[in-house]
């Protein structure tokens, strides 16, 4: 036994000392040499970032889709969604869109009513990549990383060269890439709340041509010509000391084409679009500014249905701070018991805040505001005036003018000096009477003579009446009919009887509705009132007293002592011995 502990003790220990010490060392020059090895290597790299959240991101994301190289990592990921993540560039490259002809044509049949979706190969993440260019190998990371506001994505390119002309060409390269692919489509950014005051893309939409809107002659003209005077006269702005900011209102009847005229304002002026709800859950004023502070120069910012901005309308009076009040009329009282203990509303944007963040310090400049409404009476004062909202808009519904834009811009036409004769309708699909891509799912519009077709709208602007019907019930109309513009002028006036009656049915219903309110509303007041005088008339009732339960031998006990306590005579309570007083006294 003892000759055990003395192996154990020297031998053994002896042993483990020197694996910790041998362990140790080759572990630290391990680490050392990673270390001087990476940091002579880096020396000799240029390294740029690029983040989610700003637009370089974009382009090299753009850039890098149609490297061949980039489409055949060799550790990916497989999505159906964008492979950009913004801009709507497909992730296969040029070589494997010429192999896989056949397969892309039919990616665009339609199943079950359902395009089918095309499978796009991204690099997997904190993964490095190699792309040759211009005689430089760049190595690209792309990785996830942390900020304040949220997880997003960094793209980190390192290339060897003496300087950093080679990123700088390549950005520039990007950037006109991008720009040239994008310029028939509008991005689309959302606030997003959850990045606290931060955008979020939202994917893109095709350009949309200011011929399609159909608008009084003159107010496209004036808006088009007024943005772009704006976005030329930032330095005649700077020297006056006016603040670059322009706003414009748009109001009117809904369904008239407010939207649709911002989304083709802003193809045609090349800018983007930043939608803000202000009735959104979590808005505050906090998150307001914030947003407005972080948008672009040069960009459209979109307010929709401003007068249902806050929960209780948009106005306020000398008193009031914009806050909605908890006891306004429109709410107290058709208010139920079960109403009051709900959740306070965590929408908490004031009119203040709003009004700040407009044309505050901190608001942006070099913007253009667009905001809709469909009650104008609803807007305070403060919010419509010059300033804020300098350029106004009223939109109406369709009259008979927009009738017969709005038909011609439907259904195309031969021009005059085309080789065709009579009128003769065209059946197979082209570039101009096809609806759709082309192919087996290609929708066939008839091309006729521009004479008949301007006789045609004619007529069908003559049973159009004079602003009563909405432009978006005329287009729903005409897309019913948009292979058959001579059926669509043949059965118009009967569609046109058949919403006169639906909007009279509609109203009918309406009021009812508000008679059946109301009167149930009365018939609640007058129960409230009738039970709170009952309860007035009605005698208070006296409080009865709950027995004592007490055993016998307590309760013979009890009686007894009463009975004695009647029978001694009543005696004067003596006084009491107070020490102190009576030494007082000697």
């Amino acid at each position: 036994m003892e000759a055990l502990k003395s192996i154990i003790s020297q031998s053994a220990i002896r042993d483990t000392a020197k694996l910790v010490v041998i362990g140790g060392t080759v572990e630290t020059a391990r680490r050392a040499s990673v270390s001087a090895w990476n940091s002579f290597v880096d020396s000799f790299f240029l390294t740029a970032h690029f983040g989610q959240e700003d637009y370089p991101y974009d382009w090299i994301m753009h850039w890098l889709a149609k490297q061949p190289s980039w489409s055949q990592s060799r550790e990916f990921e497989i999505t159906t969604r964008d492979s950009t993540g913004r801009g709507g560039v497909n992730a296969l490259c040029e070589e494997e869109e010429e192999v896989d002809v056949d397969l892309l044509d039919d990616d665009d049949q339609l199943v079950h009513g359902k395009r089918k979706r095309q499978v796009a190969f991204m690099p997997s993440l904190n993964t490095t990549h190699h792309v040759f260019y211009h005689g430089h190998w760049l190595r690209i990371t792309r990785s996830m990383r942390t900020t304040e506001y949220g997880p997003s994505e960094e793209l980190k390119i390192s290339v060897v060269a003496r300087n950093n002309s080679i990123l700088k060409k390549l950005v520039l390269q990007a950037k006109r890439e991008y720009e040239a692919d994008m310029d028939d489509r509008v991005n689309i950014y959302l606030a997003d709340h959850r990045r606290f005051g931060g955008w979020r893309f939202n994917g893109s939409r095709q350009k949309r041509p200011m011929s399609s809107i159909v608008l009084e002659p003159g107010v496209k003209d004036m808006l088009l010509a007024d943005a772009q005077d704006f976005l030329r006269s930032e330095y005649w702005y700077g020297e006056r000391g006016i603040p670059f900011r322009r706003g414009y209102l748009l109001h009117g009847v809904p369904g008239s084409g407010k939207t649709s005229l911002i989304h083709a304002m802003a193809g045609e002026l090349g800018l983007d679009i930043y939608v803000i709800s202000l009735s959104a859950k979590g808005m505050s004023d906090t998150t307001l500014s914030t947003l407005m502070s972080r948008v672009p120069p040069r960009c459209i910012v979109l307010l929709e249905d401003l007068d249902a901005a806050f929960t209780r309308g948009v106005s306020r009076d000398a008193k009031s701070t914009g806050i909605p009040r908890a006891g306004s009329s429109s709410t107290a009282t058709t208010a139920t018991p079960a109403a009051t203990t709900e959740a306070p509303d965590p929408n908490t944007l004031s009119l203040s805040g709003l009004l700040n963040s407009l044309d505050g310090v901190a608001a942006a400049e070099g913007r253009l505001l667009f905001a809709t409404t469909n009650h104008i009476e609803r807007l305070d004062p403060a919010l419509s005036r010059p300033g804020r909202m300098d350029v106004w808009v009223d939109f109406k519904h369709a009259s008979k003018w927009q009738a017969e834009g709005i038909f011609k811009n439907f259904f195309p036409c031969k021009p005059k000096n085309s080789a065709a004769e009579g009128t003769k309708v065209e059946t197979k699909p082209s570039p101009k009477n096809a609806i759709g891509k082309g192919g087996k799912n290609a929708i066939v519009v008839p091309i006729l003579d521009e004479e008949e077709i301007a006789v045609l709208a004619a007529q069908f602007a003559a049973h159009i009446p004079e602003n009563e019907l909405s432009v978006a019930g005329l287009q729903g109309y005409l897309l019913r009919n948009k292979t058959r513009p001579r059926e669509a002028v043949a059965e118009v006036e009967a569609w046109v009887i058949k919403e006169r009656e639906l909007k009279i049915r509609l109203q009918k219903e309406k009021e009812e509705r508000e008679a059946k309110e109301k009167l149930e509303k009365e018939e609640a007041e007058k129960k409230a009132k009738r039970e709170a005088a009952q309860q007035r008339l009605r005698p208070k009732k006296q409080p009865r007293l709950r027995p004592l339960l007490q055993s016998p031998r307590r309760a013979v006990r009890s009686s007894l002592l009463r009975q004695r306590r009647q029978r001694l005579p009543s005696r004067k309570p003596r006084a009491r011995h107070h020490p102190r007083k009576s030494l007082m006294t000697r």
